[in-house]
């Protein structure tokens, strides 16, 4: 493929574990110009400075005749940029500095800025689904139950990474208590007590867990992960298969695929690329086959492979 010319960056300052030290915004900045340097073409580089500014400022960068627009952050960042790319034909590239960074690594993106560069500027360009929940975007994981209460702890602790995330699951995993929730999934309905329940258009959550390791992007369903209720003991007994022989069978885990998904509860939260939303007592999900260009490694395969 032909190499851009000019291309949009979007810039989140402060995501990920290093986004607070001094001097990281134009550290940042440099590392793109650089980047951008070497390969010849130039770059629009934009910092945000408020939430749902990214949004805003990829969609002017798409109409700014910029042949691609990358987002420079972790998951929240990524949701933005991809919420002004909607009903473009301007691609996304992936930058990843998060803490997590649950997507790229669904998209095989190489967490080495230079690299994801170049792949963000010459890689493969894939048309990729979209799930909607009460309207909201999200790309990645919709999640309902424990794991949207554990990012709820995670955010007000303030704490990065992998140590930060386990710290808080440890701790909440003995008060949890599963509720009861309708369901309907396509034509199928049922009713149960739900530990937890993944929607999943890519397969990886950040921090390593895999809740849908053959979820593919590109096939016009999401891939369902259910966790039934059980003691805190049986739970984590449970989330190996999160991390270890992902794809065996687990006693109170289990996997299907669906178009349309609704949940009705009293209250029911969630959260949308590990963004916890307002609650609420339905939320329906549904997926928007190929709605958003991105770019990916060439010879890109879906699935979880690393």
């Amino acid at each position: 493929m032909s190499i851009a010319a000019r291309v949009g960056v979007v810039i989140n300052p402060i995501a990920g574990r290093t986004g607070r030290r001094r001097g990281e915004s134009e550290r940042r900045r440099a590392l793109v110009l650089s980047a951008a340097a070497a390969a010849g073409v130039e770059a629009r580089v934009h910092l945000t400075t408020s939430a749902g500014e990214a949004r805003e400022l990829a969609r002017m960068l798409a109409q700014d005749d910029c042949s691609v627009v990358m987002a420079m952050g972790g998951d929240g960042t990524v949701n933005e940029v991809a919420q002004g790319l909607i009903g473009s034909e301007v691609p996304l590239g992936l930058l990843p500095s998060g803490s997590g960074d649950g997507l790229a690594r669904g998209l095989g993106i190489p967490a080495d800025l230079p690299r994801a560069f170049a792949v963000a500027l010459a890689g493969d360009t894939i048309r990729m689904d979209v799930g909607y929940a009460n309207t909201r975007l999200f790309l990645n994981v919709a999640g309902v139950g424990f794991d949207a209460a554990v990012s709820r702890e995670f955010a007000l602790a303030g704490r990065r990474g992998l140590a930060g995330y386990v710290r808080q699951t440890l701790g909440l995993v003995h008060l949890y208590r599963a509720l009861r929730y309708d369901f309907e999934h396509d034509d199928d309905m049922s009713a149960s007590e739900c530990f937890l329940m993944a929607v999943a258009n890519a397969p990886a959550y950040g921090n390593g867990a895999v809740p849908a390791p053959d979820a593919d992007v590109t096939d016009g369903v999401f891939d369902v992960l259910m966790i039934s209720a059980g003691t805190p003991v049986q739970q984590a007994w449970r989330s190996r298969r999160l991390f270890w022989r992902r794809r065996a069978a687990a006693g109170g885990v289990s996997r299907r695929q669906a178009r349309r998904v609704v949940v009705r509860a009293p209250e029911i939260l969630f959260h949308l690329d590990g963004d916890v939303q307002p609650v609420v007592d339905q939320l329906a999900i549904e997926i928007a086959p190929g709605a958003l260009a991105v770019r990916v490694p060439l010879r890109f395969h879906t699935g979880f492979h690393m």
